[in-house]
């Protein structure tokens, strides 16, 4: 059996005829079908039921395609890992960081995998959706984001790196909310993460059973640019206190209460491949 034999009938059975299968493959019609005929031959069995001139798939045509179609993800994941193979005798791996994560939590994190193995490391920065995509891609090997993300048909592993207490921060001109919080909040403006960022969700749920309204002044999924915006008086900030530290002791933010119902958490994950890559590997296995 040929790779190739593999790759027709899979395209045959997505483009749904021979002739549709021939254009894409750029192959002739009556050399596809001779293909077909020779695989069908090697294995023993009819891929298709042919009625007038329309293929149907055989049950034996169902099972072969189930292996056709690991087959085909085996080799995308081939020359996708061959693309970070060793390079003058260093490792280079890319990691994928969702840009609401505190950029403390990201240069811990790639401090910590230096440490483990001696790595080159590519860091990519998109928001949650992009980077999941990329990750059960193969384009990227490991994701870091304050999320877990649904399986979608992929082996997920995880490791929790951080797990952070929300607070409210904003700027001085907004220290008088200090008293009577979290009461105090009700109507102010406040700069807050996406909908699909999990403490959104979180606030949202505790001020409505608080009965506190507020008011969403801008929407930004950037954490620098929170603070900043929050610095300069646009609104109250939810942030994990960690992230704080810098701008606290300069005394640009101030903390006007704490939420203790919302915790803010951070991630490692990677998609189980098919060969296990010993490098990803041993670093998941060291945090």
């Amino acid at each position: 059996m040929n790779l190739h034999h593999l790759k027709y009938f899979l395209t045959i059975v997505e483009e749904g005829s021979l002739s549709a299968a021939s254009k894409k493959l750029l192959v002739g019609q009556p050399a596809l079908s001779t293909q077909l005929k020779s695989f069908e031959a090697w294995l023993g069995v009819d891929l298709f039921k042919r009625v007038g001139k329309r293929l149907h798939i055989t049950s034996y045509g169902e099972f072969v395609l189930k292996y056709a179609r690991e087959i085909k993800n085996l080799e995308e994941e081939l020359l996708v890992n061959l693309q970070h193979a060793d390079d003058m005798g260093k490792k280079e791996l890319v990691l994928g960081a969702q840009e609401s994560v505190p950029k403390t939590i990201i240069a811990d994190t790639i401090s910590k995998i230096k440490k483990i193995r001696p790595i080159r490391l590519k860091v990519f920065e998109g928001t949650g959706e992009e980077l999941f995509t990329s990750l059960t891609q193969g384009r990227i090997d490991f994701f870091v984001g304050n999320f877990k993300p649904l399986n979608q048909g992929k082996e997920m592993y995880y490791h929790l790196l951080a797990k952070e207490k929300v607070s409210v921060w904003a700027s001085k001109k907004f220290q008088s909310l200090k008293k009577g919080f979290p009461q105090s909040m009700d109507g102010k403006p406040f700069i807050l993460p996406g909908l699909q960022n999990p403490i959104r969700h979180d606030f949202e749920k505790v001020m409505m059973q608080q009965g506190i309204s507020f008011e969403v002044s801008i929407e930004a999924q950037d954490t620098a640019l929170q603070k900043e915006l929050a610095a300069r008086g646009e609104g109250l900030l939810l942030m994990g206190e960690d992230s704080m530290q810098g701008w606290v002791s300069s005394g640009r933010l101030i903390k006007i209460g704490d939420l203790p119902e919302i915790h803010e958490q951070y991630w490692l994950g990677i998609v189980k491949r098919t060969i296990d890559n010993d490098y990803i590997k041993s670093i998941m296995q060291s945090f």
